[in-house]
């Protein structure tokens, strides 16, 4: 999910008034083109996560435009690999490891939008994690968030049935790449895969266990926590930014009744289920922060905290039922999750108290007490906005009493859920920083999604998702210069292309654009020969990916549209010749062939690269007795390559990635 979201804040002593210009129609919505943005130098930029929610402030047929200005030093964006699920070969690679992701999708599941797609190879990263450092590298990316797999660590999600040392070793060899390559890891313990062997009820019952009278008993504490210990000792010399769980509301509350992993009939009883496994997850969290900062804290010298989920809800009038409705809405998404942790008592927000009476379980003295404080920031995943009206008739499954709605100026993505407003990114931040007296915030998630285009050409092209990041980060830097939030960081979602749970690979979050070499999958349920296959696949970074990518390098928010931003390189670039840094003296070079038609779903062009080598190995070349080679054939899509290098003794498929700055 990693590639380049943008920076979170810009600097300090820029200004700050703001423009807007004629909105023009895409696809039947308004979205706005900015007006040119002032330069500005800016701090080290981390690496968006890769989800960015979005959009643009509409009004009358106007967009509220991001403002000029400038970085506040020390802020940064980043990018989010998200979990690797979307991004791995997993299962084929060492065994068929039974997740709960697996029993979700593998049978055919009447909630999936994309029948029969599977995260079985998604997006190849097992195998392809080195060239995706590469084009980390190739973008100037130093942040990079990405998730363990439990049951890839420990298949079974008991510890005393042993450690997969592949797996161990995967992660170690990631970890170490990204910080060889200046890239500091972020990780996320849990992001929605459980073992299996934890879910078989009413033996085994997850997150949902409870006792004979109801009330939760965390069963998989144990197991968690052997799990979380192992990750910590094997992982944490080097990892200084932990989050426990990435979204806890989707897992438990979508996943309990709405069609959401692991979605099963046993918990689905929305007045019930969601509740008894928040309790039971809250707990979790607050059980490894204890051990964390018991044991490793200290001497790793790391952070740690959990990243929780919420759209902005605005009142839809100046009415008072509106206004509590909307603050109900917030509060019993994002407080659920948040008040025990960061609010005052270590218990859920009062509102949920008086609302859902017996609904919510009650925290023991002991348990209050290892909540309240347990997070070293406040981790904030946010995509969109809805507008929310008091509905004294329509109680809910969460009892909010509300109802949703949305402008018809908003513009909406490719997936159903997400309305882009870069204001409701402003509000809720500062939300956030009214209710729990100034955190500091790292906004862990954040994207736009796109439906799948018919070529790499139309698919690089998106500029709806420029126009999504350059208002969220315009209105983030409101929120960090005028309001005086303290956000740290800003992920944007995603890196690439990637397996979306229930949508599958219809909507594109990605930055980069994946061919998914779609191919044969014999463990698919449907359309088994139309599934991403492993080892074939590459990557073309969009042209969000190029902007992000000038924001954090430069510091400044630039215009889509101005003269400074230019988008991606085209494959000309290429052409030239380059140094050999193995064999000093000793050059490469590189010719393309004709474009390939138009529309194509490849997009590329064919070329080849010749060189020469040293006659004697470490030697230099003299141009007299060096060895050639080549040509070699390759492909050439913007600034990626994919040459053939099985002639010389190297791999048959390498990419590469152009390095403007370099």
């Amino acid at each position: 999910a990693a590639a380049a979201a943008a920076a979170a804040a810009v600097a300090a002593e820029g200004g700050h008034e703001p423009s807007s210009v004629q909105a023009q129609g895409l696809r039947g919505r308004v979205l706005g083109v900015p007006a040119a943005l002032r330069a500005g130098a800016v701090a080290s930029v981390l690496q968006l996560l890769w989800r960015v929610s979005g959009g643009l402030r509409l009004r009358h047929g106007h967009v509220g435009i991001p403002d000029r200005g400038r970085i506040p030093r020390g802020r940064s964006g980043r990018i989010d690999l998200g979990h690797l699920y979307w991004r791995e070969h997993r299962g084929h690679a060492w065994g068929n490891l039974q997740l709960l992701l697996q029993k979700l999708t593998v049978p055919l599941n009447p909630s999936m939008s994309d029948i029969g797609a599977t995260g079985n190879v998604a997006c190849d990263h097992y195998h392809a994690w080195r060239s995706d450092l590469a084009m980390m590298r190739s973008m100037g990316l130093k942040h990079y968030r990405f998730s363990i797999s439990w049951p890839r660590l420990i298949p079974t999600g008991r510890l005393q049935d042993g450690v997969n040392e592949k797996a161990k070793a995967f992660y170690n060899s990631l970890i170490d790449g990204l910080l060889d390559a200046g890239i500091t890891p972020y990780v996320t313990l849990y992001h929605w895969d459980l073992p299996q062997g934890l879910l078989d009820p009413p033996r085994v019952q997850g997150w949902w266990s409870r006792d004979e009278n109801g009330r939760p008993t965390g069963q998989l504490l144990p197991d968690w926590l052997a799990y979380v210990e192992t990750c910590f000792s094997e992982f944490g010399d080097r990892v200084k930014f932990w989050i426990t769980f990435n979204e806890p509301w989707t897992f438990l509350y979508l996943g309990s009744g709405w069609g959401h992993a692991p979605g099963i009939p046993y918990f689905s009883d929305m007045s019930v289920d969601p509740w008894i496994a928040g309790h039971n997850v809250l707990n979790a969290h607050a059980a490894a922060v204890d051990l964390y900062r018991r044991k490793f804290q200290k001497h790793q010298n790391g952070k740690i905290g959990i990243s929780n989920n919420c759209d902005w809800r605005e009142p839809k009038t100046g009415k008072h039922k509106d206004i509590a409705a909307a603050e109900r809405a917030v509060e019993f998404q994002l407080g659920w999750f948040s008040d025990p942790i960061f609010g005052k008592t270590g218990d859920y927000p009062p509102a949920m108290r008086r609302l859902y009476g017996a609904r919510l379980p009650n925290f023991t003295a002991k348990e209050r007490r290892l909540l309240k404080g347990s997070a070293d920031f406040f981790g904030l995943n946010h995509y969109g906005t809805a507008f929310v009206s008091d509905a004294p008739d329509n109680e809910g499954a969460d009892r909010d009493f509300a109802n949703f709605s949305h402008s018809p100026d908003q513009p909406r993505a490719a997936s159903s859920w997400l309305y882009g407003a870069g204001w409701g990114l402003r509000k809720i931040v500062n939300w956030v920083s009214r209710r729990y007296g100034r955190p500091p915030i790292y906004l862990m998630e954040g994207g736009w999604s796109l439906p799948k285009a018919s070529s790499a050409d139309e698919e690089v092209a998106d500029n709806e998702r420029v126009l999504y990041y350059a208002n969220y980060t315009s209105e983030l830097r409101k929120a960090v210069v005028e309001d005086k939030v303290d956000v740290r960081g800003y992920f944007a979602w995603s890196l690439m292309d990637n397996f979306e749970w229930a949508d599958g690979y219809r909507p594109r979050f990605g930055t980069t654009y994946v061919d998914f070499a779609l191919g044969s999958d014999w463990q698919a349920p449907h359309s088994k020969n139309l599934q991403p296959t492993a080892g074939k696949q590459w990557r073309r970074r969009r042209d969000s990916s190029c902007w992000l990518e000038a924001l954090w390098r430069g510091g400044a928010l630039l215009s889509p549209s101005g003269p400074d931003f230019r988008g991606c390189v085209n494959s000309s670039v290429f052409v030239r010749s380059f140094a050999n840094d193995a064999h000093p003296g000793c050059s490469a070079q590189i010719s393309l062939g004709p474009a390939a038609k138009r529309g194509s779903a490849a997009g590329g062009q064919a070329g080849s690269i010749s060189g020469a080598r040293a006659a004697r190995p470490g030697g230099a070349c003299d141009g007299i007795s060096d060895v050639t080679w080549g040509p070699l054939p390759a492909t050439f899509s913007g600034g990626s390559v994919l040459a053939d290098f099985s002639e010389i003794g190297g791999p048959p498929q390498l990419a590469g990635y152009w390095d403007d700055a370099a």
